[in-house]
């Protein structure tokens, strides 16, 4: 039956995919089940007979019977050949139109299947057309819709995975549009709305270079970049040639942030060059003076004590550089390991602010001691602590010049403002230390806890700095889970301040003894 053969042709194609001219498939998804069944419906209506021609068929037969009727003799004169003749007709023309109704109606539920007609076969068909015909259509149409069903669900996964991603992706069409871009990407190149010409999101060369060669269809290709309206960040892309819906060609970009990396990259190769320079030059001084002590100077006594003097005072540079890289090395160590004792800020401040007097007294230098009445404890750890204090007070002696005052103050925020960050919302203790020196440019403040940062190279090396000391109050603060902020202004002296957490209930159920107060040395 012809109708049979569309049927088997059009099942047997939705097994293979799509093919473009070059033999790649255009679609990785199976056939759908509506497209199948618009296919089978349009290919039974050309197999089917026109009228006609069923009518043909059925007077055949008749025609047939009548000729050997006439040939066999008259066995009832012409009125019965006319009868005959007439029922034959009728009989023909009878199954014509069963025959036509019928195809009619497996046509109809072609097209009700294809609109999701839940109708499961047409009425009225003998058994050989129904094994034949609609069993095998209902069998292919019921695969495909799970097939769709399961493709969906993979396809929705597959788009939120996508739309989760933090790193940008985008699609790219033949003509240059960006026509889909997840979140990140919405987000960090302001598309507002798609599709949108690629060179409003993108306006690199390279990134346009790299794909226009994936449009073409050759291998995909890495490389890096800056926006040109964020030229602080930077992104790696790789550019390839993906097929599109309806086998066009496109191209997809997938980019990261490398911002963060590039400036850790940038911060080790920084740390140790200046690592090196530091130790460098001291080592350099050391070695002169020991050649000139075994030439020249060598029986000059008066040369001798001024050389051991510079080379006391270099070497005891050395030991501070050193102490205070082992000091950081210490605490980025045990970052991950909060602190666990419970620490009355008076117990820290108090030694500190006596071993620091005598040196401020040498430059003039007048401590302002806190009010350290009715303040709770908090969490921490007593040595880092000590050098969290020692450091910002030892910098405001250094740096807030001769005759001046240098400010500690400590008071109780409850709670902490937004601008606390993390802290925002909870009991926290503030520890500020304020000078009266020059302050610092807008421009300095964000790298002064960067290693070996120093706003006035030559300043902080005569007065003994290291670079090290706000690097070492920076991950002092990270590990106790506070803040610190910095406020300055050129002229009228600079601020430091420290937020430090009020443990919680939940935060100290054990409750260990409080730290007592101890005396550190030098």
């Amino acid at each position: 039956m012809t109708a049979n053969t569309a049927s088997s042709s059009a099942a047997s194609s939705s097994s293979r995919p799509p093919t473009d001219p070059a033999g790649a498939a255009i679609s990785l998804q199976p056939p759908r089940a509506s497209d199948l069944l618009r296919t089978l419906r349009s290919k039974w209506r050309r197999a089917r007979l026109p009228f006609w021609r069923e009518l043909l068929i059925g007077i055949l037969p008749a025609a047939t019977a009548l000729l050997v009727l006439v040939l066999a003799g008259p066995a009832g004169g012409p009125a019965t050949l006319a009868v005959a003749a007439l029922a034959a007709a009728s009989v023909a023309i009878a199954v014509a139109v069963v025959r036509l109704r019928l195809s009619q109606r497996i046509e109809d539920w072609l097209a009700g299947l294809a609109r999701n007609d839940p109708t499961r076969h047409p009425a009225g068909l003998d058994e050989p057309t129904a094994a034949g015909i609609v069993r095998p259509v209902i069998d292919v149409v019921r695969r495909l819709r799970r097939e769709e069903r399961d493709n969906a669900a993979r396809q929705k996964l597959i788009e939120q995975l996508v739309e989760a991603l933090p790193d940008p992706i985008l699609m790219i069409d033949e003509r240059r549009r960006v026509v889909q871009a997840n979140a990140a990407a919405r987000r960090g190149f302001a598309i507002a709305a798609l599709p949108m010409p690629l060179g409003r999101v993108l306006r690199d060369p390279g990134v346009l270079a790299a794909v226009d060669s994936a449009l073409d269809g050759d291998t995909a290709s890495e490389l890096a970049f800056r926006p040109a309206l964020a030229p602080a960040k930077q992104y790696a892309v790789r550019a390839l040639g993906v097929v599109l819906p309806r086998g066009a060609h496109g191209a997809l970009l997938a980019l990261r942030e490398e911002t963060e990396q590039v400036m850790i990259e940038r911060m080790r190769s920084d740390f140790v060059a200046n690592a090196s320079h530091e130790i460098r030059n001291p080592l350099a001084a050391l070695v002169g003076f020991i050649e000139t002590l075994q030439g020249p100077a060598k029986d000059d006594a008066e040369a001798r004590a001024a050389f051991l003097a510079i080379m006391a005072e270099e070497t005891a540079r050395m030991t501070r550089l050193v102490d205070d890289l082992l000091s950081l090395s210490r605490i980025e160590l045990a970052a991950d390991q909060p602190p666990t004792e419970i620490i009355d800020i008076p117990a820290i401040l108090g030694p500190v602010i006596d071993r620091l007097e005598p040196r401020a007294a040498q430059q003039g230098v007048t401590i302002a001691r806190p009010a350290t009445d009715g303040l709770p404890a908090v969490q921490g750890t007593p040595d880092q602590l000590h050098q969290l204090f020692t450091n910002l007070i030892d910098n405001a002696i250094k740096y807030g010049g001769a005759d001046k005052t240098v400010t500690v103050e400590v008071r109780v925020l409850d709670p902490a403002p937004v601008s606390a960050g993390a802290l925002a919302g909870r009991r926290a203790v503030a520890v500020s230390v304020t000078d009266q020196g020059q302050g610092i440019g807008p421009d300095h403040i964000p790298r002064l806890t960067e290693r070996f940062y120093r706003v006035d190279r030559a300043r902080s090396r005569s007065a003994g700095g290291t670079g090290l000391g706000l690097a070492i109050v920076k991950h002092i603060v990270r590990h106790h889970r506070g803040e610190l902020r910095i406020e300055s202004e050129l002229g009228r002296g600079s601020r430091f301040t420290v937020l430090l957490p009020v443990p919680e209930a939940s935060d100290d159920p054990a409750r260990p003894a409080r730290h007592e107060p101890v005396t550190k040395t030098s």
